[in-house]
């Protein structure tokens, strides 16, 4: 225990050390969605096909087990509209996809089970009269909600409709959670949670179908010459081109091969941020040549992110 005690402490220390001689950027990266949609899907509908059910004596069914779970009454009906008006503004937002209406479409349905999908011949007819190649629908949505940390868990059910091969392109159910402190709401903290908990649930779902951008981090090295620190200056200010300059200038007159490594390295980056990722090899090769360690890790990403954009490239395809 206490050998791994130590090299636990020795790889922090590394990891600081590693990180104190460089400089951290951040990068919005974009990947690729888990569901590949069809080309000419690329105009859709969203609605809500979940709903609280009347009658029958579900209102005081509903209400005592609020009083027992913390449950706010009607949440779920509060936390589903959440959901559905950010998959929309999702959907309007993108350049994969456009929002065909914003309304509330009526779909008439007598069977609102999420196991049960709409028909096709609904489908058709509803995708017919506003003029959609699909139809994205929430199909459930189930909270639990806990007064004592204002929090809330949500599973929803999502399903992607295809008109024109009559078939369900992808159906699959999410979980997520939020909690709200800020007491800033207009609405109760119990309703504001299960309300970003549905609009997050929404966001994983549409990260599924769609490639999205997600922030990540890279590092640089900046201490040495008057290029390196140059080079710094310029990429602070998001000036890649003349940030490459400097580099390049450290490279040609440098003769250390350690220090033309790290020169490397940061062009590599630098090529990264462009997407121009045969550039981007090119250097990190260099910089692996010349004995940076640091360049195999950063090699693996990427060779990973080049072969994730020619399917990016496919999925974002529309017709």
């Amino acid at each position: 225990m206490k050998k791994q005690f130590v090299s636990f402490g020795v790889a922090l220390l590394t990891l600081v050390l590693f990180q104190s001689c460089m400089e951290t950027t951040y990068l919005n990266v974009r990947h690729a969605a888990q569901i590949s949609l069809p080309a000419d899907l690329d105009s859709v509908l969203v609605i809500n096909k979940t709903k609280v059910l009347k009658g029958k004596g579900n209102q005081v069914l509903n209400a005592l087990e609020g009083l027992v779970t913390g449950e706010p009454i009607l949440g779920d009906k509060y936390g589903s509209k959440s959901a559905v008006k950010n998959m929309r503004k999702l959907v309007i937002e993108s350049d994969r996809m456009d929002l065909i209406h914003n309304d509330i479409i009526n779909l008439g349905l007598k069977d609102i089970s999420g196991e049960t999908p709409i028909k096709s011949e609904i489908i058709d007819s509803i995708c017919q009269e506003y003029g959609a190649d699909g139809l994205i629908a929430l199909e459930l949505f189930d909270s639990d909600s806990y007064y004592s940390s204002n929090s809330a868990e949500v599973r929803t059910q999502w399903r992607v409709y295809y008109p024109n091969e009559r078939k369900i392109i992808d159906e699959f159910i999410v979980y997520s959670g939020a909690n709200d402190h800020s007491f800033s709401s207009l609405a109760p903290a119990a309703y504001s949670s299960i309300s970003k908990a549905g609009a997050y649930g929404a966001q994983l779902y549409f990260n599924r179908i769609v490639p999205s951008f997600t922030r990540e981090v890279r590092y640089y090295y900046t201490k040495g010459s008057y290029e390196m620190k140059a080079a710094k200056k310029s990429a602070k200010k998001g000036d890649w081109d003349q940030a490459i300059y400097y580099w390049e200038i450290e490279i040609e007159s440098q003769t250390n091969e350690k220090t033309r490594g790290k020169a490397a390295y940061n062009l590599a980056l630098a090529y990264e941020i462009k997407d121009d990722f045969d550039k981007a090899l090119e250097w990190i090769d260099a910089s692996e040549a010349a004995g940076n360690k640091n360049a195999v890790s950063y090699k693996s990403i990427l060779k990973s992110r080049k072969s994730e954009m020619v399917l990016i490239e496919e999925q974002l395809k529309r017709e």
